[in-house]
């Protein structure tokens, strides 16, 4: 129990240690896959940020249209309006 061999070859380290009498325990490293490990770790977490963001955005405001009642108010107005005009018209040019 707790025995242990370790072995170095340039940028690589391997460790290899017997946690139990039936459980090995095997470690290793590389400068180089470490560094690399690092770096998308950093674009993974940014990528992830970029969605949250995108995620957080408010929905857009949805149009509301009138209802039934202020389309009738809305045209009684439009033709109240040319009634009025055509009156107007015909006072001024018809009966002088």
């Amino acid at each position: 129990m707790g025995t242990g061999f370790s072995r170095r070859s340039g940028q690589a380290t391997v460790n290899v240690n017997r946690i139990s009498e039936d459980s090995i325990e095997v470690t290793a490293t590389c400068d180089s896959l470490a560094r690399q490990v690092l770096i998308l770790t950093e674009e993974n977490i940014r990528i992830r940020n970029e969605l949250f963001k995108e995620k957080e955005k408010p929905p857009p405001e949805a149009v509301h249209e009138p209802t039934g009642f202020q389309w009738f108010q809305i045209w009684i107005g439009r033709t109240a309006v040319a009634a009025l005009l055509l009156g107007i018209l015909r006072r001024r040019f018809i009966n002088p």
